[in-house]
């Protein structure tokens, strides 16, 4: 239950930063805390059953694991058109 409401709400704020930017989401950059109660294989699992057949489906994934800190952080989104470094100029 606890994955699905925090996917439901990462699959929202992906709407969002979608809409308000007028560009879609082409990589999503996470970082899971090693200390924390997810690990990154069942992440992921969850992840590709929660965007499947969405708009989100196909999106690249990078999980990055990190000695401390949030337990799940989204640390970065590029998207399409983007050039990586762009973001924020």
């Amino acid at each position: 239950m606890h994955d699905t409401h925090l996917l439901k709400n990462i699959l929202k704020y992906f709407q969002d930063q979608e809409d308000s930017s007028s560009r879609k989401i082409k990589k999503v950059n996470f970082s899971l805390s090693e200390f924390g109660s997810l690990n990154k294989k069942h992440f992921l699992e969850h992840y590709q059953q929660a965007v499947n057949g969405t708009r989100f489906q196909g999106l690249e994934v990078t999980v990055d694991t990190i000695p401390f800190g949030p337990e799940l952080e989204i640390t970065g989104l590029e998207f399409a058109g983007e050039v990586e470094g762009d973001r924020g100029k």
